[in-house]
């Protein structure tokens, strides 16, 4: 049996079908993309945007379906379709934990920004990361993004009393210097001990 014959029996149909539905979530349709915020509630994924948690649980179900699938037609073709079943229930979850696990990376790495600021005044005592080549005392380049409680990414400009803090290094921002529109920084509570 060819791959093609393999992918049109019907058992395939739902893994195609998902596969269809992540082709089409790249749209962005309303619809989709709720179905996608329930799911990624029910994953305890909180900051990601509906399309992409939806994309990934449908590209996840498509990818483990046809391997299941395929592992069953190779080594138990006699319980293919009776195996139809079972297989599906541990795509589902199995594609639900990977949907978790890509979830949860993209929140943490990649949160989705609803607005982005700049130089906002009222940020001290957020965490951020730099931007820049470095932020020092002297260097008038030196920024940071920081992001808001509400989804809002403020990019701001930074300085220190001494020393440099490198490229994507973490920081505090301590006080606001009206004078200049700068925040004054340190390194974050790890990186700063680790110093």
């Amino acid at each position: 049996m060819s791959y093609i014959v393999f992918l049109s029996q019907w058992y395939n149909w739902p893994y195609l079908a998902a596969l269809g539905l992540a082709v089409a979530s790249l749209g962005r349709p309303a619809v989709l993309t709720r179905a996608g915020l329930a799911l990624g509630g029910r994953l305890g994924i909180q900051r990601v945007a509906g399309h992409r948690v939806f994309r990934a649980f449908a590209l996840a179900t498509c990818v483990v379906g046809l391997t299941v699938n395929g592992a069953l037609h190779d080594y138990w073709p006699a319980a293919q379709e009776r195996g139809f079943l079972p297989g599906f229930i541990f795509t589902l979850l199995l594609a639900a934990l990977i949907t978790r696990a890509v979830g949860r990376l993209l929140q943490r790495h990649f949160p989705e920004i609803k607005a982005v600021g700049w130089g906002s005044p009222d940020l001290s005592g957020q965490q951020g990361r730099v931007v820049s080549r470095l932020i020092s005392p002297d260097y008038r380049a030196g920024r940071a993004q920081v992001m808001g409680e509400d989804e809002t990414l403020h990019m701001v400009l930074c300085k220190t009393t001494e020393g440099e803090i490198p490229y994507g290094a973490k920081v505090v921002l301590g006080d606001y210097d009206e004078s200049d529109g700068r925040y004054y920084v340190e390194r974050a509570g790890e990186e700063a001990s680790a110093r």
